[in-house]
Formats: structure tokens, sequence, C-alpha cells
């Protein structure tokens, strides 16, 4: 074989896995391993602030039929929907972002709460401190009736002193600020 060509075998596996990794599926044929076609129709919300602290909506996707997570996984009672949010602390000071504050809109009672089980399954905490200008992205996963018309997701921010020398707590919405977005069904 002359000197500084590849034998014609390990040229064409080569050539099979960049193709395989550009296209964007599994060596075993298993399926996409990128984002779905779906993925770039749902795009994130504006910003809306409740507190000190200020929520971008990624994705809200329902009708997901199982959980997993690097130790363990979970089938819902019903259907799992998961939040993809951004939460964004505007102020020089730490403020704690609470996962049992947000909620689903169009899902009634307990129902619209985060699932304590699916959050343990993902490794998402009840709550983050998040540092003066500072930002953190958390998933929160609902567990919610089949039949649920999911329109949102209602945040609450901090409920903390509105500043250094102002004991008043800071301006909030007593029943938090609905992000309105469409659910993009399964993955």
């Amino acid at each position: 074989m002359p000197k500084g060509r590849l034998p014609r075998a390990l040229t064409l596996t080569t050539l099979a896995a960049l193709t395989l990794a550009l296209t964007g599926c599994e060596a075993d044929g298993g399926g996409p391993v990128a984002p779905s076609p779906s993925a770039a129709a749902q795009r994130p919300s504006r910003a809306y602030k409740d507190g000190h602290l200020t929520f971008t909506l990624l994705s809200l996707r329902c009708g997901l039929t199982a959980v997993s997570g690097s130790h363990s996984e979970a089938q819902p009672d019903g259907q799992f929907c998961a939040v993809r949010l951004r939460v964004e602390n505007r102020d020089p000071e730490f403020h704690t972002y609470v996962v049992a504050r947000q909620r689903l809109e169009g899902v009634a009672g307990r129902r619209g709460r985060a699932d304590t089980f699916a959050m343990a399954v993902r490794r998402q905490h009840d709550q983050v401190e998040i540092g003066g200008h500072d930002l953190v992205e958390v998933e929160i996963w609902y567990d919610v009736p089949r039949d649920a018309k999911v329109t949102g997701v209602r945040v609450s921010g901090d409920r903390d002193r509105a500043g250094f020398m102002d004991s008043s707590p800071v301006e909030h919405a007593p029943e938090g600020v609905l992000i309105p977005m469409k659910p993009l069904v399964g993955w």
C-alpha cells in the first residue's frame, strides 16, 4: 500500500460514520439523535417578570408516556407534560426560584403542580438560589390527565423584600403570571 493512503475498508467505515453523524442517525439505524423537526416549530416566549425573577418559556411538550433519568424511570398516571423554563435574576441580590409555585394552565387542582417523582427521576431541584445577575434553565415535569387542555404555564417569582432599604415585598402577581403556549405532542 502506498505511503499516506488509508486502507479502503477504513475509508468506507469513516465515510459511513461521518454520513450518520451529519444526517443525525444512530449507527444501529435506531432513528434520529438530533432534535425532531417539530422542535423548530415552537419558539420561546417573550420574557415575563414576577417578583425579582424573569421567566422565558423555552418549550412545552405534552403527551409524553415516560420519563427517564440516570438512575430511574417512570410512567405517568395520565400523561407527562415537560416544561423547559429559563429563570433570570436581574437583581444584584440572591433570590430563590421555587418549583412548587409554577403551575400548568388548564389543569385543575394538584394535577397542575409539578410531579415530585418525575422531578426526582430527572434530578431537578425543588428550589434553586439564583445569584445576582444570573440565570438558570430548569425542567418541570407534570403528570396530568390524558384529556387535559394545557394552554401554558403560570409562573410565580420570589416574594423577597423590594430592595436593600425597603422591607416591603417586591411587586408580584398574587396568582402568578400566565405565559401562554400551545404544547407540542411528544418529543
